[in-house]
């Protein structure tokens, strides 16, 4: 149902865009184009509307593609800013930030160590990863129900009111037994090409001479009191009516309007047809029985109305005289009637081609998805496999579904790195394939095509109870967070009461956060925070602000590696500082000292920055000797800045010309370019505190 959804929607916005032209044609060409042609002309954009085809190449196609690259880049960008980035390993010793205080930093991977203080940010960097595509999803998910149910409900009542109205007009109606009325509606119809009989009766309640019913129409008469001219004029009209089958093209188009309720264009459209329809109309019947006629044709009008009943007709019905308001329009439209010129035939022949040219080149949705899918979904399985993509084939083997086309679909999509598809096919996909696609997410460290993935499973589904055991278990906060948005409260309740009782404060604060919890999940972060300075006071280590200091010494660098392998850590600089110290933990995690730094560790942390201080590096030593920290100007109009000293590194911010920094320090990368060691705190805007430390380009500042 999400495609199909996603197909309306293409189709609405491809009717809109055509019901605007469609609009401004008649505008500007008003009086120069027949109304026959402005009467069947919508036709082309209704079966806009209402057919789901169109080629491959359409403006449609271009417009989702457009869409789907912006939405992945995005979602990308803000997942790989607030989560991604290396593991902090040995690469993690070579970036250096400014924190505000102690206490754990956000983490820089995907799959790391997480302290309690790092849970409650990295779970709101992983929510703001994935919102568009939770929007996305929740739409796809919810929004297609309502869409339609409110089509269905409008679709019930409107044949629901147009049938009780025929019921109510048929039931008060008396059958007309003139033999010479009848004979003359007989001549007419057998004029007009029409073999079928046609009903013949008087209500005296309706407003206007009208035709109804579908199968067996009837024409109602307010009253049989008419001079034979004036009869003669309303066979011609509702007759001509029931020959065009106006009623089906009036049921077409409210079926149109059910099924795009929410465009406000539709709804437009629909009663610019009604209008159109009683003009073109007339212009059948005068061009019938000629232009000198029109006079006589515009005086029943006039009659018709004033001899009308108080029952107004419902939308679907065919009626002579319409309503007041466009009465004097159809007069004067009546009396301007004239035999349409060559040249009006070429223009509308070449609007027409136009138009239709239009309908097909603005396409829909699956013009660009299902067909190219079909073409190319056992080309893109074999060649994951012959490329050995993740085991892609063993995957399906083990889901005992075979070389299906929903998994074809879900190589191609994530090889393109499209998160939007990836939600849209998880639905096609059976659960032991969802299951072994988490699987891959997983194992990938994709924990925005994760998020994706299990967006599209219900809250009662056991997958997520399960993956949530599994990362409860391997100390995955950052994929268990995922999981919360799809639990109910009584399910993160459950986890809740199992994380305090385990005393995992990371997942406490995350379920807190979840569970709107606020003030429990502050007092966490409080308690979490103070014991750690407890920890440092206990080692000999105090601070005043964003200042440390050990035995009285301001520190320059303060590094607190949290964990054996170096997953994550607390790092501090303060060039006006004159001690280096570190924090020694035993295997457990508890702090057992402070050491200094020795010089070779601060290299190795900060990549050889006090030798290029001295003019060590690529400046000639004297008057060309660069001395950090100092400030610099950005002078490009727009720079990145990034994680480390490289362009591979991931971009974490923008600076703009004019803009003025500090620099701490500089480093080569592998190709010999200079990079730029910035301090955070005098950029114009805060970083993600997951960012350690922050690079640009040598060439970029001055």
């Amino acid at each position: 149902m999400t495609r199909i959804f996603m197909t309306v929607l293409s189709m609405s916005l491809s009717g809109a865009v055509l019901i605007s032209l469609v609009l401004l044609t008649g505008r500007v060409l008003k009086g120069k184009l027949g109304r026959q042609w402005q009467y069947y002309i919508w036709l082309i954009a209704v079966m806009r509307l209402l057919l789901p085809f169109g080629p491959k190449a359409s403006l449609m196609g271009l417009a989702y593609q457009t869409a789907d690259r912006v939405i992945t880049q995005r979602t990308q960008v803000t997942h790989e800013a607030g989560l991604s980035g290396q593991s902090m390993g040995q690469d993690s010793r070579q970036m250096a930030g400014q924190s505000d205080g102690p206490g754990y930093g956000k983490e820089d991977g995907l799959r790391v160590e997480k302290n309690p203080e790092q849970s409650a940010g990295q779970d709101t960097g992983a929510k703001e990863a994935s919102f568009l595509v939770h929007a996305a999803a929740f739409a796809g998910k919810y929004l297609w129900t309502v869409w339609l149910a409110a089509a269905f409900a409008m679709l019930i009542r409107k044949i629901t009111i147009y049938q009780s109205y025929t019921r109510y007009v048929k039931a008060g109606a008396e059958p007309v037994c003139d033999i010479p009325l009848l004979d003359r509606l007989t001549v007419t119809a057998q004029r007009l090409g029409i073999d079928r009989p046609v009903e013949l009766c008087v209500n005296p309640q309706v407003s206007s001479p009208m035709l109804v019913g579908y199968f067996h129409p009837c024409i109602i008469l307010s009253g049989a009191d008419i001079s034979e001219k004036e009869f003669q004029w309303i066979a011609m009209h509702e007759l001509t009516h029931y020959r065009r089958r106006d009623i089906w093209y009036k049921w077409m188009v409210q079926v149109t309007v059910c099924l795009h309720w929410f465009n406000p264009l539709v709804h437009l459209m629909s009663r610019e047809i009604d209008r159109v329809c009683e003009f073109s109309c007339d212009e059948a019947v005068v061009a019938k029985t000629g232009y000198d006629h029109a006079a006589d044709y515009g005086k029943t009008l006039l009659n018709a109305m004033v001899a009308g009943g108080i029952c107004r007709e419902p939308f679907a019905a065919v009626t002579m005289s319409a309503n007041k308001e466009l009465l004097r329009e159809r007069l004067g439209a009546i009396m301007n009637c004239r035999k349409k010129s060559k040249a009006t035939g070429i223009i509308t022949a070449g609007l027409t081609v136009g138009i239709a040219l239009g309908a097909v080149f603005l396409g829909v949705y699956p013009a660009v998805t299902v067909a190219a899918e079909s073409d190319r979904a056992g080309e893109t399985a074999l060649s994951a496999k012959e490329n050995g993509k993740a085991g892609a084939g063993s995957r399906e083997e083990q889901a005992g579904a075979g070389e299906t086309e929903a998994w074809a679909k879900a190589e191609k999509y994530y090889e393109s790195r499209s998160l939007p598809m990836i939600h849209i096919v998880f639905y096609e996909l059976g659960e032991k394939e969802q299951e072994l696609w988490l699987d891959r997410f997983y194992a990938d460290d994709e924990i925005a095509f994760f998020s994706v993935g299990a967006g599209s499973l219900d809250a009662d589904n056991p997958l997520i109870q399960a993956y949530a055991e599994k990362f409860y278990q391997a100390d995955e906060i950052a994929f268990f967070s995922v999981l919360t948005d799809m639990m109910e409260k009584e399910a993160l309740e459950g986890w809740l009461d199992r994380a305090l009782a385990d005393e995992k404060s990371s997942f406490c604060s995350v379920l807190y956060d979840e569970l709107g919890m606020d003030e429990e999940g502050e007092k966490l972060e409080k308690a979490m925070e103070e014991e750690l300075r407890e920890e440092y006071r206990a080692a000999g280590v105090t601070w005043s602000g964003k200042n440390y200091y050990y035995q009285g010494q301001l520190v320059n660098i303060f590094l607190d590696i949290h964990t054996p392998n170096e997953a994550f850590y607390t790092l501090n600089m303060n060039p006006a500082g004159k001690v280096n110290v570190k924090i020694v933990r035993a295997q457990d995690g508890k702090i057992t000292g402070v050491a200094y730094m020795t010089e070779a560790e601060v290299e190795e942390l900060l990549g050889d920055l006090y030798g290029e201080e001295e003019g060590s590096g690529n400046e000639a030593d004297g008057e060309n000797a660069v001395v950090f920290p100092q400030e610099m100007t950005v002078c490009m109009p727009a720079c990145y800045i990034r994680e480390g000293a490289g362009a591979e590194f991931q971009a974490v911010g923008l600076l703009g010309e004019g803009e003025i920094v500090t620099v701490l320090g500089r480093k080569e990368d592998t190709g010999g370019q200079m990079w730029y060691l910035l301090d955070q705190e005098s950029l114009p805007e805060r970083l993600d505190v997951s960012v350690k430390a922050c690079y640009i380009r040598g060439d970029l500042l001055e």
